[in-house]
């Protein structure tokens, strides 16, 4: 829950979700998202690592479709008492 609710904020590092979820395996919690139905994309942004290399992170964001799917489980989630 909190990775979701982080990333219907805004878009997030690895290394966020990893320290959001309290937890080396943010790629694994992105394959598990990805296995419920969402997209939770990821884009490939230009970086330099802590050796100054080059490097692409990678940024994981939600999309339209994402945000109304959870939107709407969030809802029947709701009425059905948080379960």
């Amino acid at each position: 829950m909190r990775v979701l609710h982080s990333l219907m904020t805004r878009p997030r590092k690895r290394e966020e979700i990893d320290h959001i979820a309290g937890a080396s395996n943010g790629p694994e919690l992105i394959a598990e998202l990805r296995r419920r139905g969402l997209r939770a994309a990821c884009q490939r942004t230009p970086g330099v690592d802590r050796d100054g290399k080059p490097v692409k992170f990678g940024i994981y964001y939600l999309d339209d479709a994402d945000r109304r799917a959870i939107n709407a489980w969030l809802r029947l989630r709701d009425r059905k008492g948080g379960q």
